[in-house]
């Protein structure tokens, strides 16, 4: 919504801009062709597309993210927790994965795939989504520098909400500390 009235507002200016001073002559002549409404219209479309447009793909920023929530990751020490990984890659259902993860090992695991009918289910070692392998993950993702790579962390716990990047997804749907035994 932001970006919206930021666009609204620069396309408000330039049309303001573009339109003279409010119907008034100015006092001194200018030797300018004049601007056609058409390319007023689309002067002030582009300015409007460009500042509601996504902030440039920063992988510094991202890699200080990754950083930040292996960290806060770690501070925690959790030994053992559940977590639903929902994995997309191109020709793939969608897979569902839940973890048990005890001391950085897979205890117990489910894997369904969405949608459940039709569904083919692939081959996917519940090792590669624990939250250790995921920030792994997150890591090669940010290798391959892709502009449409996005990436969000738990402001609790900092596990990966997300890796989104053009050819995959992991996205995390839930997760449960356990209680120690």
């Amino acid at each position: 919504m932001k970006r919206f009235l930021v666009g609204l507002f620069l396309l408000l200016f330039f049309v303001i801009a573009c339109g003279g001073s409010g119907g008034g002559e100015s006092e001194e002549a200018v030797d300018a062709e004049p601007v056609s409404e058409q390319d007023m219209t689309a002067n002030a479309l582009i300015t409007a597309i460009a500042a509601s447009a996504q902030p440039p793909f920063d992988p510094t920023a991202l890699q200080n993210d990754l950083e930040t929530a292996v960290s806060l990751w770690n501070s925690h020490e959790i030994a053992r927790y559940q977590v639903t990984v929902r994995h997309r890659q191109p020709t793939w259902s969608t897979q569902n994965i839940t973890i048990t993860v005890e001391d950085g090992v897979v205890t117990d695991s489910t894997h369904t795939c969405f949608p459940q009918q039709d569904c083919i289910m692939r081959d996917v070692d519940p090792q590669s989504v624990t939250i250790e392998a995921l920030f792994e993950t997150a890591e090669n993702v940010l290798s391959l520098n892709d502009p449409e790579t996005d990436m969000t962390f738990n402001q609790t716990y900092g596990y990966p909400n997300s890796i989104i990047y053009e050819d995959a997804s992991w996205v995390t749907d839930g997760f449960q500390l356990l209680e120690d035994e």
